[in-house]
């Protein structure tokens, strides 16, 4: 009888994974600062040997377009909220915002944060303090350690200072191992981020490491990390967590590299180089040229994400959000613009295709190979560049990396596409609209935004709902706030070919796709109509036909879908919406 009840729970158990539900690997980030693109040997550096992360690279796949932000504060909490920063606050995110650290939380996972914090103005301020945002656990410093110390906090409580710079290191990693030995909890799967103050100047090295490397001070620093992170990557092997660990290495902007900096900068020995290396990419941290977002990242997990692999495809730090939602089964916030999107696909090798673009903050947007900066692009005072013009930037970043040859002037279409782009990246709406018995949340797609639209006209007998969608393909929910669902309930659908129609309510699913007047339907399918402007009903599929001489043209009219009271019931609250356009973009 034991036998027979171990083997049903064993199969109760592994359910979620043959009806494709989330993975809920554990997850360890380990976030550096202030590193540059070139700073590892498998990144191109000569001089810095990283045997550890190189490893870790043939381990898993190596991003070569990954980005991050341009400086500290912003990098978080856009990291954390999947949020950019003119949205998610950088150093002043508020306690409003809501971190992964939160969801993964709710939907069972352990999580804890090590290091730097750097978004609660770096001070302790408790309802913007890790434990607070979501983390069972934090030990580190709530700001950055430009003055030679840091203060530290474990949870809410303030434990000491130090000025050893060179300790740090090694003391966040033995932190991050106590966790792991000592505090985790075996019975849930985990969540570590650990930030690292280093290589933050101002910099140092152990006695252990210090004048050991070929690339100076900073060098030293570089080794010394890459040896601390084979230590905990070892702890995994020991503990048996490695092969359902999915490690993400990266940072959180480019080098501090600028001469504006670094000439003035005191602090460090005379004559040592504390800066990173950005390799082929421009100027360096504080700066919107790609040296001041472009990180390395690499990430393993072993047996899904492939092995020995170099993707160029554009993958961000505010993806996260939405891809530990795929990951660890919990949703992304509704409520608000999430400019982050699900990359589980690329990361497991089921696609090489990543974002269509990313935004600059206050800058510019890069599209495919294309990238554009605004005339008057946010630079920090020491990463301005004293010759540049303010006029329109736009650089083909396959094949100029480099970002040195402006094709501005050349190609002013591209030049206006993208300034639009930028300007619906800034926007700071959220698409909720309707009369106040009903909310509207449209399912976003990432920075992108979301082209859908539902319209609701409403009187005490009647409610319609209107969809528009210029992309073809989207999606959102319709919640009634309060009272009961008016008698007739319309959804009025204006996409030219209506592929894919479906409604999700209390728990069912029913279907309002379109296939032609007499298409046999099925059991599920809500009575949908194809009608002109005037409400007459059309003949055809589509509301596109063709003309003479070739071509076509859209019809007026739309496609009407009338949910039934039997469908919604008295206890429904939410409808469900998604929609295909046969002639989507």
């Amino acid at each position: 009888m034991k036998v027979v009840i171990s083997l049903f729970i064993a199969v109760l158990f592994a359910i979620p994974l043959l009806v494709g539900g989330p993975q809920r690997p554990n997850i360890l980030i380990i976030f550096t600062d202030d590193q540059g693109y070139a700073d590892l040997a498998c990144y191109g550096n000569k001089k810095n040997k990283t045997p550890r992360l190189d490893q870790l690279a043939r381990e898993g796949t190596r991003f070569t377009s990954f980005y991050s932000q341009t400086v500290c504060g912003p990098s978080r909490s856009a990291l954390l909220t999947g949020r950019q920063p003119i949205r998610s606050g950088g150093w002043g995110m508020p306690a409003s915002e809501i971190t992964w650290a939160e969801l993964a939380r709710k939907a069972g996972y352990q999580t804890a944060c090590i290091g730097k914090w750097d978004v609660s103005n770096r001070k302790p301020i408790v309802d913007r303090m890790p434990n607070a945002q979501g983390f069972d656990y934090y030990f580190g410093a709530l700001g950055a350690n430009d003055n030679g110390s840091v203060q530290f906090h474990e949870n809410n409580k303030a434990v000491g200072n130090s000025r050893d710079m060179g300790g740090l290191v090694r003391l966040y990693t033995e932190k991050s191992i106590d966790f792991l030995k000592e505090k985790r909890d075996p019975g849930k799967p985990f969540v570590l981020y650990l930030a690292h103050t280093m290589m933050h100047t101002i910099i140092d090295a152990s006695p252990a490491f210090r004048g050991k490397s070929e690339g100076g001070l900073y060098g030293d620093v570089v080794e010394e990390f890459d040896h601390e992170t084979g230590r905990l990557l070892d702890v995994l092997d020991e503990l048996d967590l490695s092969g359902n660990t999915l490690v993400i290495y990266t940072s959180d902007n480019g080098p501090w590299n600028q001469d504006k900096y670094t000439k003035r900068k005191k602090g460090h020995p005379k004559g040592s180089i504390f800066w990173g290396e950005a390799g082929p990419l421009r100027n360096g941290k504080g700066s919107p040229y790609e040296a001041g977002y472009r990180l390395p990242c690499i990430v393993r997990w072993p047996g899904k994400v492939p092995a020995n692999r170099t993707s160029d495809a554009i993958f961000a730090s505010i993806d996260f959000l939405p891809t530990f939602a795929s990951l660890c089964g919990f949703e992304t916030p509704a409520d608000r613009r999430i400019d982050g999107i699900d990359q589980t696909e690329l990361l497991l090798g089921k696609t090489e295709r990543g974002r269509e673009s990313f935004y600059f903050n206050r800058a510019g947007v890069r599209k495919g190979k294309w990238k554009y900066l605004l005339p008057d692009a946010h630079f920090h005072g020491y990463a301005a560049e004293d010759g540049r013009k303010k006029v329109d930037e736009l650089y083909d970043l396959e094949a100029d990396i480099g970002e040195r040859n402006n094709l501005a002037e050349k190609h002013p279409d591209i030049v206006s596409e993208l300034k639009k782009l930028t300007k619906e990246l800034e926007s700071k709406k959220v698409t909720v609209e309707g009369p106040t018995q009903f909310r509207i949340l449209l399912k976003e797609k990432g920075a992108e935004g979301t082209s859908g639209r539902i319209k609701v006209n409403s009187d005490r007998e009647s409610v319609m709902f209107e969809v528009s969608d210029e992309s073809g393909i989207g999606g959102g929910s319709i919640h009634l706030r309060s009272g009961q669902w008016p008698k007739k309930v319309l959804l009025r659908i204006h996409l030219p070919g209506l592929e894919g129609f479906e409604i999700k309510v209390g728990g069912e699913e029913f279907s309002g796709a379109y296939h032609g007047d007499g298409a046999p339907r099925p059991d599920n399918c809500l009575p949908t109509r194809m009608v002109d402007a005037g409400g007459s009903p059309l003949s055809g599929r589509y509301l596109v036909e063709a003309v003479k001489g070739g071509g076509s043209r859209r019809r007026e009219g739309y496609y009407e879908v009338e949910v039934p009271q039997s469908v919604l019931g008295s206890k429904a609250r939410t409808m469900e919406l998604s929609w295909v356009d046969f002639y989507r973009r």
